[in-house]
């Protein structure tokens, strides 16, 4: 697999799923991945499966359309899973993948088997959202989807602290401020502020 749209045809509904308690990783590779076939395949039917996001990721594109509960029975054309080892760690999502017609993975994790029918995986990428960046396309990418791999990205690299940042990770990151994303805001409200009640455990602690 090479890209998103090489898998897309005569696809006409999506099912995106990432794993459960989702981190900014895992919110920010599958807003860009939902947001990107809503605005360049508008005909699909896409739905973004996933567990409540913490509050700080709410202010991505796309986050209030996400779907949390898997109770109708569907059969995808596509299931794309996404920041996620294994089909198990979908969670309740896990039904769309195991019925969908054709499954994609994408991910950085080591441990990955290789469960879906198309996997891309790189367990060099700082991020599942470095590897999104890869498969959207540059040409694709809007200031709202730089939002969400940037927070992906930020919050899988410790703010390119970790070693899994590498020079790649450092162009993308330029090439997504060069989008016009409030890059310093996103590292401040989503990394470094806490709430209060974060406050009060820290305290205590």
């Amino acid at each position: 697999m090479r890209d998103f749209s090489s898998q897309l045809s005569g696809v006409k509904t999506v099912a995106i799923a990432g794993h459960v308690r989702p981190d900014g990783d895992c919110t920010g590779s599958c807003l860009a991945t939902y947001n990107y076939l809503k605005n360049c395949y508008p005909e699909i039917d896409v739905t973004l499966y996933l567990e409540p996001i913490p509050n700080i990721f709410k202010f991505l594109a796309g986050s209030g359309e996400i779907v949390h509960d898997c109770e109708e029975e569907k059969t995808y054309d596509l299931f794309i899973a996404q920041d996620c080892g294994d089909a198990e760690r979908l969670g309740k999502a896990a039904k769309y993948f195991y019925t969908a017609k054709k499954t994609i993975c994408v991910d950085h994790h080591i441990s990955n088997g290789s469960f879906a029918d198309e996997n891309y995986i790189f367990p060099d990428a700082s991020s599942t959202s470095e590897l999104v960046f890869g498969l959207i396309g540059e040409e694709n990418i809007s200031k709202e989807i730089a939002e969400c791999i940037y927070v992906g990205i930020v919050h899988d690299t410790g703010v390119f602290q970790y070693s899994c940042t590498s020079a790649k990770t450092m162009e993308i990151a330029g090439r997504l401020m060069e989008k016009g994303i409030d890059y310093s805001g996103i590292v401040d409200e989503t990394f470094y502020q806490k709430t209060f009640e974060q406050n009060q455990i820290l305290g205590r602690a």
